[in-house]
Formats: structure tokens, C-alpha cells, sequence
């Protein structure tokens, strides 16, 4: 529609182009505003990717340092509500209600370098698995393994005896600190590796193993039915607040006595329980008594077996309960201080290291989705082949669809034969079928010749297609006939004048066939899942919904961005001779 330059200065013109511009503006930002929704719920994680307010396109995290803290938070206590209790000294329902910590205590700097300076026992690793989601930790223990056995996953499981099928199917060794008895099984190959690689991690990457926590819990849970006043009334005391309380180092004088015995007896973790050269002779008594051989009295908790048996046991009966002495790590850093009850500023310290690193955070926390679905979906996953499957699968289609349909037209064109309208009638009847309904007889003929997880399953089915063929006719139909007539009189083969001179002239509908065979073949699932269900010959699409069935929402957002990047890339290169393949037969 075209409007003159008097027209346009009619308000009604005026005003209907400008509906027209904002309509259109709607449809533009109706159409972009999901895909962007998509693309920022990517770049999220358990804590946020709920927020969907218009408002919050742009992650928080982004620009709040509050917010840049909770997902720290989360990611480095694997969203583990009481694991960041212990290590806060607080009581938070959910890792979300976190606080910033406001000021800065004075013993901070004390407090990170005593923290770094921690025995190996009393370390636990952190930014490890949650529900699914991608983990650092994991990520760079599969990296270090690469680079330690040469990126060969044979000779890791030799090494390990396993039989990982890659390395990124591998989990890390499940460590379980607050357990009374856990210790590490350090016979492992795997568990050496564990420990070789742990030394490699930054500083905050490991978490001292909070004593306090479980000295509440007991008495919360096991003692005092949760309830605050019972403690009071036994104790003699009158606290508030359950996160007041701190487990004493040696025994207490007091009503707490017995509470404090029955923990370090039962429930305390050997690893950070001390026992003093003062109980030898009850150890050697102990050892008489159940017929073992004489040993001198253990420095740290025997590995396991029957040594370990005896431990337990003696610390539970015989032990005296003044060699017994609490070496959590919150016991030996107030050791260090004057305050016997001081707490340690584990918040203030998370927070100043979120404030000293928050653009490396950022940019890890934009990206960890997008390299976590790299990595398994594009060239881990199941196999490994996931992206060259769908490459090769891609190639092949679209080289067929530009050989077969192309011939089939061209001779259907050229060729006037009296049947010529019924075969393409017969053609353009198979559009009139879903799908779905040749899927079965096309998997059984594929199973009857044994084609079934091989390309040629995935190909041969729509080697041909009836629409591009009519597509194709019908373009061949408008090519000028003086071109083929001075052809013939030149003696030119059909072949030479199908190379020569049709080909040259249909390189824009070509271009429209090809990228009808790449979508088609980059976006095939129920098929491709059907006739294909060994995971070595997975697409990228059966891969997708494979990731689905365990990844949290946050993760296949990413997985579907980067799923969408190969079809707009190949439209935005191509759209000028697509556009020329729609317009051009109209003209002709």
C-alpha cells in the first residue's frame, strides 16, 4: 500500500499508521519477550528461577549484591538449609532468607586465615550436587581427572576398576562428616584421586565441619523435644534462642554435664574427638578385658574394622570423660581467642568474599548453565556423539533432499507425460497424512532390514518429500523454455542443461529445500527416539528430552536456547536467498 505525501498528513492516516506501527510493536515484543524469558531464566538457579515479574528480566543477581550473596550461598552449600545453618550459627528456614551480614567483625581477617589453615579431617568439600543442578565442584574433579590420565577413560578405570562409560558420567566420593564414624576409605584409587584433587581446590572451596550444629541438633532432637524451655528448666538456665548455644571443649561443670558425656560418648564424630594420653591405662584395660593384643593408645580414629569397633566402644564406656576433649573447629578457634563462647564469622566472611569476586561470580553463574548442558548434552551426555550425530544426520538429509527431489521435479518438468499430474497428485496425497501414522510400518520395514540405529533409519524415511517436489515443479515450470531449446541445439545433454542451466536458476528454491531438510532433520525427536533408541545414536532433540527427565527448569532453558542457536543462525544467514526463493516464482 502506498500513500502520497498529501495523504499522510490526514490525521486519520496518521492516526491509523499509527496504530498499525504499535500493533505490530506488540506483536514484535509478544513474539521476543518468551525467548528472552527463556534466555534469563538460563542464566538463573534453584533460588531464583522462579521469579518471572516483567521486572526481574534481568536477574537480580546481576546488579545486587544481596542477591549476587543468597546464590552464592546456595551454590556453595549445595542449597543445604542446615549445612549453612551450622556454618552461619543460624536458623534459617530456607538458604533464600539468608541476611546480608552488616558490619564487619573485627577477628574476620583472624577467622579466614585460621580457617585456611585447618587440618584436612576437619574439611569438607562445598559447592557440591543439588537437585541436579550444574556443579562446580564435580566439573572440576572431572577436569582434573582428564588432565591427570590424559583425557583416556580407559586408563582411568583401570586405575579406579570401574567402568565409567566418559568422563562426564563420573560422581565424586560422597563425603559424610557428620556421621560419628564416617571415615575416609583412603585404600580407594578413587578416594586417593578424591583427596590429590581436593588439595588442588581454592581456599573457599572447602568448608570447615562445624561442631556446634550437631551439639544443638542432639540436644534439640534427642534430648529436649525441641523444646527450648525443657533445656531451661534442666539446665538451670534461661536462653532464648537455640543458636545461642556452643558446645563446650572439655566437660562442663553443671547441669550440662551429662548432656555433654552422652554426645561426645554416642554422637560426636570421631574425627574431631580428642582423647588424651591420660586414658592409656583405661586402654590398655579395655584392650585385656576383650582379648586384644597390647597397642599404644591411637592418635586418630582408626580407619574401620574391627580397630574401629573397639574405638567406638571404648570412648562409649570406658573412655574417662576428662580425656575426652571437643576439637570441632569452632573449639580450637576459640581457643585462640579470649572468649570461650566467641562464634565464628563465617557470614561476614562469605560476604566479603562475595564482594571481593562478584564480577567472576557473575560471569560463572551467567554462563555454568550453558557449559554444564555443553558438556553433557553436546558432547558428553550418554556417548559422546550427541553433536556429531546431529551433524552427520543434518548433512546427509539435506544432501539427499537436494539430489532426490530435485531429479524427481526436474523430470516431472521437462517431460510431459500424460500420467505427470497423477503422480504428482499421488505425491502431494502423502501431506494429506500425519506423520505419526507411518511411523509404524516405517519401523518395521526398518527392523526387516535391519537399518534400525543407523543413520540410514533416520535418513531413508524422508529421502523424499512430495512438497518440496511440487515446490521444486513448479519452479521448473517457470524457467524460460528458450533456455533448454538453445541447449538442445547445442547439443547439451539433459544432465549438462540440468547442471548448466537449472541448477544455476534454482539456487534460491534450493536454498528453501535445504532449510526445510535441516529443520526437519534438526528438530526430529518422536522418530528419530523410535528408530534410534541406542543413546550412541541420540540426536540432539532425543538428547533434550532425555536431559528433561532429571534437570531442573533453569537447566533446560539453557539446553533449549542452545538448542534454537543452530535454526536462527542458519535463517539470519540465509534469510535474503530464502526471501528470494518465496518471491522470485511469483514474478516468472
Amino acid at each position: 500500500m502506498h500513500i502520497s505525501r498529501i495523504g499522510r498528513r490526514s490525521w486519520k492516516v496518521r492516526l491509523g499508521l499509527a496504530v498499525l506501527y504499535l500493533v505490530l510493536s506488540l506483536g514484535a515484543v509478544t513474539t521476543l519477550y518468551p525467548f528472552l524469558l527463556m534466555l534469563s531464566t538460563a542464566t538463573k538457579s534453584q533460588s531464583d528461577f522462579n521469579d518471572y515479574a516483567p521486572a526481574r528480566l534481568i536477574p537480580a543477581y546481576w546488579r545486587d549484591d544481596a542477591a549476587l550473596y543468597v546464590k552464592y550461598l546456595e551454590d556453595r552449600y549445595a542449597n543445604n538449609v542446615d549445612e549453612l545453618n551450622a556454618a552461619h550459627h543460624a536458623d534459617y528456614k530456607k538458604v533464600a532468607e539468608a541476611p546480608v551480614p552488616t558490619g564487619e567483625p573485627a577477628d574476620l581477617a583472624a577467622w579466614e586465615s585460621f580457617a585456611q589453615s585447618l587440618p584436612e579431617h576437619l574439611l569438607r568439600a562445598g559447592f557440591g550436587e543439588h537437585e541436579n543442578a550444574p556443579a562446580p565442584l564435580l566439573m572440576r574433579f572431572r577436569d582434573w581427572l582428564k588432565q591427570k590420565y590424559g583425557n583416556d577413560i580407559d586408563a582411568l578405570n583401570k586405575a579406579w576398576r570401574e567402568e565409567n562409560v566418559r568422563f562426564e558420567t563420573i560422581t565424586a566420593p560422597i563425603e559424610k562428616p557428620n556421621l560419628r564414624a564416617w571415615m575416609p576409605q583412603s585404600e580407594r584409587p578413587k578416594v586417593k584421586d578424591w583427596f590429590a584433587f581436593r588439595k588442588s581446590l581454592p581456599k573457599n572451596y572447602l568448608i570447615p565441619t562445624f561442631g556446634d550444629s550437631l551439639w544443638r541438633k542432639f540436644l534439640k532432637e534427642d534430648r529436649y523435644e525441641g523444646k527450648l524451655e525443657n533445656l531451661n528448666a534442666a539446665w538451670k538456665t534461661s536462653v532464648t534462642d537455640w543458636t545461642a548455644l556452643t558446645l563446650p571443649t572439655t566437660a562442663p561443670v553443671g547441669a550440662s554435664y551429662t548432656d555433654w558425656e552422652v554426645f561426645m560418648r554416642t554422637k560426636f564424630p570421631l574425627r574431631m574427638l580428642k582423647v588424651e594420653a591420660s586414658a592409656a591405662p583405661a586402654w590398655q584395660a579395655f584392650l585385656a578385658r576383650r582379648k586384644r593384643p597390647q597397642i599404644p593408645l591411637p592418635t586418630a580414629p582408626p580407619a574401620d574394622g574391627l580397630s574401629l569397633t573397639d574405638w567406638m566402644e571404648f570412648i562409649k564406656t570406658d573412655a574417662p570423660v576428662s580425656a575426652l576433649v571437643a576439637q570441632a573447629p569452632e573449639n580450637l578457634w576459640r581457643a585462640t581467642r579470649s572468649d570461650t563462647t566467641a562464634q565464628p564469622p563465617q557470614a561476614a566472611a562469605d560476604f566479603a568474599f562475595v564482594k571481593a569476586h562478584r564480577s567472576e561470580l557473575r560471569q560463572d553463574f551467567v554462563g555454568r548453565n550453558f557449559i554444564h548442558v555443553y558438556r553433557q548434552l553436546m558432547t558428553g551426555g550418554q556417548s559422546g556423539r550427541t553433536l556429531l550425530n546431529t551433524v552427520v544426520f543434518c548433512v546427509l538429509s539435506i544432501l539427499g533432499a537436494l539430489l532426490v527431489n530435485p531429479l524427481c521435479a526436474y523430470a516431472l518438468s521437462r517431460y510431459p507425460l500424460p500420467y505427470a499430474y497423477k503422480v504428482l497428485l499421488f505425491l502431494l496425497a502423502t501431506m494429506a497424512f500425519p506423520a505419526e501414522v507411518a511411523m509404524i510400518p516405517n519401523f518395521l520395514m526398518l527392523k526387516s532390514l535391519g537399518l534400525l540405529n543407523t543413520f540410514g533409519a533416520l535418513i531413508l524415511p524422508g529421502l523424499a518429500s512430495g512438497y518440496s517436489i511440487f515446490l521444486l515443479k513448479g519452479f521448473f515450470d517457470s524457467l524460460p523454455k528458450e533456455l533448454y531449446e538453445a541447449g538442445i541445439l547445442d547439443g547439451a545433454s539433459e544432465l549438462a542443461m540440468f547442471a548448466r542451466i537449472t541448477l544455476p536458476l534454482s539456487l534460491p528454491i534450493f536454498s528453501v529445500i535445504a532449510l526445510n531438510a535441516f529443520t526437519g532433520a534438526y528438530g526430529a525427536f518422536l522418530f528419530a527416539l523410535v528408530v534410534c533408541q541406542d543413546p550412541k545414536m541420540w540426536t540432539i532433540m532425543v538428547a533434550l528430552y532425555n536431559l528433561q527427565s532429571s534437570a531442573p527448569q533453569y537447566v533446560i532453558f539453557a539446553a533449549l536456547t542452545l538448542a534454537a542457536l543452530p535454526t536462527l543462525l542458519v535463517f539470519l544467514a540465509a534469510q535474503k536467498v530464502i526471501l528470494r526463493g518465496i518471491v522470485l516464482p511469483s514474478f516468472k
